[in-house]
């Protein structure tokens, strides 16, 4: 979070990209977490470039916030007996913003 990357099911996002100033969208739509629910792109973009310690904050929580989730939902893969189907399609969903981070 303090580096203002955030993961999301998609991908990492660099919130100090020019291309989220604008986007009224949630950090992650399929996120739980209040980042989420409360803040826009646009909105963590500008405390991201501003410097503000809440963007550490509120990035911090949802990155924490994705992980908990991301291991919930592989754990239930386990128990399934369906991990490689699991990691095959979290990989190709993860992929698809890999661009965003410069990776």
């Amino acid at each position: 979070g303090r580096n203002g990357q955030a993961f999301t099911w998609e991908g990492p996002l660099n919130l100090r990209n020019a291309r989220h100033a604008d986007d009224d969208g949630p950090l992650d739509g399929k996120c739980p977490c209040p980042c989420c629910r409360q803040y826009s792109r646009a909105y963590l973009h500008h405390v991201v470039k501003s410097g503000e310690i809440i963007a550490s904050m509120l990035l911090t929580w949802h990155n924490l916030t994705f992980f908990q989730e991301l291991l919930r939902t592989f754990r239930n893969a386990v128990r399934a007996r369906a991990v490689a189907p699991f990691c095959a399609g979290f990989l190709e969903n993860y992929r698809r913003t890999r661009e965003d981070t410069g990776g």
